[in-house]
């Protein structure tokens, strides 16, 4: 099983033909190398596979959340070039003035048959694997392009140490567009599955909680933030959890009240 979400489970075959199938999609409408991809979908498979099929398609994402302020999805779209959006009508009605593209993934049949695609070159330091933007605090947002050698180097770092490896099951808590949701979704690459977590749970430590024991997880990264609430809300931890926390300064309180609480605690500080 490469990914599970809300019900759905897809093992690695069915992940990477649907992937194909939006690479499909995307290169009909003319998107070619070197070109950067819009995603603006809600948390679920649909989001890990448009951007395997951006990549496998040797352009780069251009990740939104579309819980964020449509001001800041359209000054994103706009400052970043971005020719084509994947994203649901309902977000696409909202960003009026964007003049792309758009391809919802709910409209590309799943039992489509595929044309052989382009070839896909070796990774390189040169092309992009995705263009993330800032949160703006000091101003406006800035974009920030990561090549994709080094989204492998950290890779195949973080599967070296702490480590991990194809029986991890991890819980994807992550907004997409905060970079530490690179780990989270494209862990695939040591064979392991990614559990997706709803925007519900999110907000929910409760359901959280739920989730992190039903789906049997062994490995979960989150802020300081979400961490804290899990313990504020009376999260009794599970002994085998590899506890990953970044994104923000990590206080040894509750560095403390966490150990307590699993089997390891790694301080990832900044992506």
């Amino acid at each position: 099983v490469a990914v599970e979400s809300e019900g759905v489970v897809l093992t690695y075959a069915q992940l990477l033909t649907r992937a194909e199938q939006l690479a499909a999609a995307l290169h009909a409408r003319g998107v070619l190398p070197g070109q950067a991809v819009a995603i603006g979908l809600e948390r679920g498979i649909d989001m890990l596979a448009s951007v395997l099929a951006v990549l496998r398609l040797g352009a780069h994402y251009l990740p939104l959340d579309p819980g964020h302020p449509s001001a800041r999805l359209a000054f994103i779209l706009a400052d970043s070039g971005a020719g084509l959006l994947i994203a649901t009508s309902a977000l696409a009605e909202s960003l009026a003035d964007f003049r792309g593209a758009v391809l919802d993934p709910a409209d590309v049949d799943t039992a489509q048959v595929l044309d052989p695609l382009p070839a896909v070159a070796a990774p390189s330091a040169d092309r992009l694997a995705y263009l993330i933007y800032t949160s703006g605090s000091t101003g406006q947002p800035k974009g920030v392009a990561v090549p994709e050698l080094a989204v492998l180097n950290f890779l195949h770092s973080m599967a070296h140490r702490p480590g991990l490896a194809a029986d991890d099951r991890l819980l994807a808590v992550t907004t997409l567009a905060f970079d530490i949701a690179v780990l989270e979704l494209l862990l695939l690459t040591v064979g392991a599955c990614t559990v997706i977590a709803t925007r519900a749970e999110l907000v929910d430590p409760r359901r959280l909680m739920i989730r992190l024991a039903d789906a049997r997880i062994s490995v979960m990264q989150a802020t300081p933030a979400l961490w804290r609430n899990l313990v504020m809300a009376g999260w009794p931890g599970q002994p085998t959890l590899r506890m990953l926390c970044g994104g923000e300064a990590l206080d040894a309180e509750l560095a403390a009240a966490l150990l307590k609480r699993g089997a390891e605690l790694w301080n990832l500080y900044g992506p």
